[in-house]
């Protein structure tokens, strides 16, 4: 029962536990794509996310947009706040241990950064693009797009905005794994 005690009052469960929820988090919405669903991003908006695949073939497109515009930024914060958790709960004394540990700041970093990139820039102006490519796709008004231009550059702006976040989102994961590591030999030196 002491020894339990002693772990209670000690940053290494804490740490442990964020790092865990960061991963899972991340793994959660991994982009899963193959070559296919790559090409098909222009033209049928095809996100492979493992929870967001089941939910775009299970939902009408409208439905399913309207949830992405809600989960995602939620997504983006939670994965911000894990990082920043886990950076605080960096054993054994927090910020000032990891501050002196360029192979475990770097990769926490470079999580913490993608991960704002996501939520307050790619995120929302892929929600943008995607509201914008829809309506256009739902406009009966042929006349004022005759040549298709609005749905090229419509959809060439979401293209662009989704294919950044897919690829910060795998840097994200790279570097959590690669975090991962990093913690793990620290451990095994004996921290």
């Amino acid at each position: 029962m002491v020894a339990f005690l002693d772990v209670v009052g000690n940053l290494l469960p804490y740490h442990l536990l964020s790092y865990g929820a960061l991963l899972g988090t991340e793994l959660y919405q991994a982009r899963l794509l193959s070559l296919k669903q790559a090409s098909d991003l222009m033209t049928n908006q095809i996100q492979s996310f493992i929870n967001t695949k089941i939910c775009y073939q299970a939902l009408p497109m409208k439905e399913f947009i309207l949830l992405q515009k809600r989960l995602f930024p939620i997504y983006f914060g939670t994965q911000v706040g894990l990082t920043a958790l886990t950076a605080a709960t960096h054993p054994p004394y927090s910020i000032f241990s990891l501050v002196q540990d360029p192979w475990s700041i770097t990769p926490l970093a470079i999580v913490g950064l993608t991960g704002c990139l996501n939520w307050f820039i790619y995120g929302p102006r892929t929600t943008t693009a995607t509201l914008v490519r829809r309506a256009l796709q739902e406009s009966e008004n042929t006349d004022s797009d005759a040549d298709g231009s609005k749905a090229h550059r419509a959809n060439r702006n979401f293209a662009r905005n989704h294919a950044m976040a897919i690829h910060l989102n795998a840097i994200a994961m790279i570097a959590t794994v690669f975090y991962g590591f990093s913690l793990s030999a620290t451990l095994v030196a004996g921290i």
